[in-house]
C-alpha cells in the first residue's frame, strides 16, 4: 500500500496495482505532485510484483490539469519548473514498460488529459470528457507533450482539440480513438482491472520491448527535452495574455 494526501496505491491479486487519484477537489496537478507521480512509476517499472497497473479517480473528476489559481501567479523560475514537471512526469508514464491501464469517470482535461494519452487501454464512462484547453487559459504546449498528441491523434483530431480548446464527450473521444471502451457511469473501474489483468499475462520482456518500438521516437523527443532544460536558463512559458485568460477560466469554471 502506497499512500499520500493526494494519491493511494493498492496491490491487488495477480499483480494488479491500483493507483487512485485523491486529491480535492480536481486532481489539479503542480510540480510537487508531478515530479512525484513521475517517481512513483519510475519506482515501480522495476517492482517485479507489480505486473500492470490501474489508474482512476476516486473523485467525480479524472483530473482538471494544472492548479491554475496557484500558477496564474508563476514566476519564470515556477513557469520553468511546471514545465520540467510535465515533461519528467509524462516521460516516465509514457515510456512505462508495463501495461497501464486508465478508467476515466468525469472531466480528463488540460494535464489531466495527459495520463489518458500515456495509457495502453483506455475505458471511460458515459459522462467522462476529454480535452486539451491550453489555448483557452492563453498558453502554448510544452514541446514534448505535443509528440505525445501527436502520436495517438490523427492530425484532424488533433487540429479540432488542441486549436479550439473544446472537450469531447465519451462518444466522440470513441469515436476517434481517445478512448477504447465507454461504459455506464461507475462500471470504468470494474472493466479496467479485469482488461488488466489480461494485459498482466501477456509476456513482460516482449511486451516491454513491443511498447518501446511502438514510441520509441516520443520517448527520445522527451529525454531531449529533459536533456535541454538541464541545460538551459529558466524560460518563460507564458505570455502577456496568460494571466488574464487563467482568471476567467477559474471564473467560468465557478458560475
Amino acid at each position: 500500500m502506497i499512500k499520500s494526501d493526494w494519491l493511494e496505491a493498492e496491490l491487488l491479486s495477480g499483480g494488479i496495482l491500483h493507483l487512485q487519484l485523491r486529491k480535492a477537489p480536481v486532481n489539479a496537478f503542480n510540480t510537487a505532485t508531478l515530479i512525484e507521480l513521475g517517481e512513483l512509476f519510475c519506482r515501480l517499472k522495476g517492482d517485479e510484483k507489480v505486473k500492470a497497473i490501474v489508474m482512476s479517480s476516486a473523485l467525480k473528476v479524472f483530473s482538471a490539469g494544472l492548479n491554475l489559481k496557484e500558477a496564474r501567479h508563476f514566476d519564470v523560475s515556477e513557469q520553468t519548473a511546471i514545465l520540467n514537471g510535465f515533461h519528467y512526469c509524462f516521460l516516465q508514464m509514457f515510456s512505462f514498460p508495463k501495461p497501464l491501464i486508465v478508467a476515466v469517470e468525469g472531466a480528463a482535461i488540460a494535464g489531466g488529459f495527459f495520463p489518458v494519452l500515456c495509457s495502453d487501454y483506455r475505458i471511460a464512462g458515459f459522462n467522462a470528457t476529454f480535452g486539451l484547453t491550453e489555448v483557452k487559459v492563453g498558453v502554448g504546449f510544452p514541446t514534448g507533450l505535443v509528440e505525445i498528441v501527436r502520436s495517438m491523434m490523427s492530425p484532424n483530431d488533433m487540429r479540432l482539440i488542441m486549436q479550439t480548446g473544446k472537450p469531447l464527450s465519451a462518444k466522440q473521444a470513441l469515436k476517434v480513438q481517445i478512448v477504447d471502451e465507454c461504459v455506464r457511469d461507475g462500471e470504468a473501474l470494474r472493466l479496467a482491472l479485469v482488461i488488466a489483468k489480461d494485459y498482466a499475462d501477456l509476456p513482460p520482456i516482449a511486451y516491454a520491448t513491443v511498447k518501446q518500438q511502438v514510441r520509441a521516437p516520443v520517448i527520445q523527443m522527451l529525454k531531449e527535452q529533459m536533456n535541454k532544460a538541464a541545460t538551459s536558463k529558466p524560460q518563460p512559458w507564458f505570455n502577456k495574455e496568460t494571466s488574464a485568460a487563467m482568471a476567467h477560466m477559474i471564473e467560468s469554471t465557478k458560475s
